[in-house]
């Protein structure tokens, strides 16, 4: 069974999106949003690419290239202490 969830509202490079959020997770989508958005942001203002699109793809990647770095930084240190 699923759990209920509600629409909250993000705000991404000025834009307004609405999003189903599970109960009780709504700061964790909020500062989720805030992440993204800043990531984005930074990219505009350090590139010439205005594209939305691209700025967004390049976010992405940024951030799963983040993920991918903590996760084997993480199974590093598993196996540092196995």
């Amino acid at each position: 069974m699923s759990q209920p969830s509600k629409t909250i509202h993000v705000s991404i490079m000025g834009k307004d999106y609405p999003v189903g959020c599970p109960e009780g997770q709504e700061e964790q989508l909020l500062t989720s949003a805030r992440y993204v958005n800043e990531k984005m942001q930074r990219i505009r203002a350090g590139s010439r690419s205005v594209g939305l699109d691209r700025i967004a793809v390049m976010a992405a990647l940024n951030i799963a290239h983040e993920l991918i770095q903590q996760q084997l930084t993480q199974q590093q240190k598993e196996e540092t202490v196995s």
